[in-house]
Parts: structure tokens; sequence; C-alpha cells
């Protein structure tokens, strides 16, 4: 894979079956992208007018589970003084680590895969997951939604949560906010109306945890 570097304005991922770094070094734009693995599997890249596009073409049925799709491995380095105005990432299959960007708006839409992201700040976030983890630590959040089918999410956040709007919402599981703690079935808490920055939370199957 061909490795660019410059002024970046935007992140482009579009991925059937790979596991995703995307990490933040000293200094702007962007530092380079990397892919090891399989050669057939192998995405496209393009940068062009600061928007880098990573796409990877459809592959046929996948054994070995989750190690197998994360062998192949895509790694993102930006820098960290880098304000993006949107990282976009869809994936079929894989897991994602995201640590240390700034982003105006941050989306990920996952069919099969765990989410780890720390250390970013996001004026706007929303993931989706069918199946799989997500874990947010240290990360400065204005509006964030997530969804899952099935999957825990943790999320701790740097601010106070009495800044924002919490709405939570889980089919079957358990929702901790704080020192609130209720299990069962189609439990849900909402807490505050009256701020602009809010963190919604929806799940099928599986337990939420913000602190």
């Amino acid at each position: 894979m061909e490795s660019f570097s410059g002024e970046i304005k935007s992140v482009k991922l579009d991925l059937k079956a790979c596991a995703v770094s995307i990490i933040a070094e000293e200094g702007t734009g962007l530092k380079g992208i990397e892919y090891t693995g399989d050669k057939k599997l192998e995405p496209d890249a393009v940068f062009a007018d600061g928007v880098l596009t990573v796409t990877q073409k459809p592959v046929g049925i996948f054994g070995g589970g989750i190690m197998a799709v994360n062998k192949p491995r895509l790694t993102v380095t930006l820098g960290k003084d880098t304000v993006l105005n949107y990282f976009d990432i869809i994936l079929r299959a894989g897991d994602v680590s995201v640590d240390g960007i700034t982003a105006d708006w941050f989306s990920e839409v996952i069919d099969a895969g765990n989410v780890t992201i720390s250390g970013c700040t996001f004026l706007k976030a929303e993931i989706n997951t069918k199946a799989g983890n997500t874990n947010i630590s240290k990360t400065n959040l204005n509006q964030t939604v997530i969804n899952a089918n099935a999957g825990n999410i943790q999320l701790d956040a740097i601010e106070d949560l009495g800044r924002y709007n919490i709405e939570c919402k889980v089919k079957t599981g358990t929702i901790k906010i704080a020192d609130e703690c209720f299990s069962g079935q189609n439990v849900s808490i909402v807490r505050g109306d009256e701020y602009p920055d809010f963190i919604k939370i929806n799940v099928k199957q599986g337990n939420v945890s913000v602190n």
C-alpha cells in the first residue's frame, strides 16, 4: 500500500475484514498509513484534497472467526494537533482502536467487532454496532449516540456527568450510571433535560456503564 502524508481534513474508511488502528503522534496532518496482512485483502487508498479514503473490496466467507479478520491490519497515523472535520468508519468485521485524535464529527458502523476509544476529543460522535463491545475512556465528548444490538458499553467521561442529558435504554441487561444501577427487561434511565450536551445509549442485549 502506498503511504501518504500531508495536511488532512477528513478520513473515510470502508472496510470488509480488517482490524483498524488509529494513532496520534506529535505534530499535525496525516503522518502515514500502513497495511499488514494478506495481499488479497489489501485496501485501496486515495489521498486527495485533504481527504483520506480507504476502501476494501468484498471478500468471501472468512473462516476462523474474529481472530482471522484481525490478522489484516490497517494503521492510520495522525498528528496530535490535527482537528478533523469528520472521521467515518464502516467495517464489516474486525476490531477498531482509536487513540488521541480530535474530530468535529466521528462516526462508526460495525457489523462485528470491538471498539476501543481513548484520549480523543469529539464534538459529535455516533457509534453503531451489531455485535461487539464498546469501551470509551479519557475522551472529551459533547454529543454522543451509541447503538448496539448485542454487546456491552463502557463509557468513562472526562467531564462531570452533571453537564449531560443522559438517556440509556437496555432491552435485556443492566444500566449503571454513577451510583445508580438497574437490571432486567426494558430498563431505561433518563437524567437531565436542560443541557445542550448529551449521551444517548440504546442496547438490545448487554450491559451499560457510564461514569
